[in-house]
């Protein structure tokens, strides 16, 4: 790997990409990939939203992905990857992690129906989700993806890869402007 990584190096300056964590995600490690984003932001205006998504991106990966690492307690953190990257007057957030193959279909579907809601229709269910009880299987209040389509400038992108051991790699990613429109 040493001597590819100049290539993985060129790779990531070629894609504009101005942070990247690959790894178990825990609540340790959270707070510091946060404490490394905010030092990166510059204060730039859009940031607090870049970073509400990026955080909602991360606990997504750490709650939900198939492929775990367990911590010194013996608790278990979902494993994957968050990128922040540049395209333009654009910020992208990414995220990956592996899934079951229905929960890749379902996350598809749940995030092709929230790209047909405008901000008010977002901005209604959500204040309704937070109302209502989480819905099955959701490790928090089941508002992650709707805040992130509300925060996002752009419709959600999603993108499912076959991957190993009959899983899938599902890859969410969330555009905002770097200046506010």
């Amino acid at each position: 790997m040493t001597s590819d990584l100049l290539e993985f190096y060129k790779n990531m300056d070629a894609a504009r990409i101005l942070f990247a964590f690959k790894g178990t995600i825990s609540q340790n490690m959270l707070t510091q990939l946060s404490v490394v984003l905010k030092q990166q932001a510059h204060e730039e205006p859009q940031m607090q939203i870049l970073f509400g998504i990026f955080i909602e991106l991360s606990q997504n990966v750490r709650h939900y992905s198939a492929e775990q690492s367990v911590d010194t307690q013996g608790k278990p953190y979902g494993v994957g990857v968050v990128t922040v990257s540049e395209e333009g007057a654009v910020y992208s957030i990414s995220s990956g992690n592996a899934v079951a193959p229905e929960t890749a279909e379902r996350m598809a579907q749940y995030c092709q129906w929230l790209n047909t809601l405008d901000k008010a229709a977002l901005q209604r269910l959500y204040k309704q989700r937070l109302l209502e009880d989480p819905p099955e299987g959701s490790k928090g209040a089941g508002v992650g993806l709707i805040e992130i389509a509300r925060r996002s400038d752009f419709p959600l992108q999603f993108h499912i890869r076959d991957y190993k051991n009959n899983l899938k790699f599902l890859i969410l990613n969330a555009r905002v402007h770097k200046t506010a429109p």
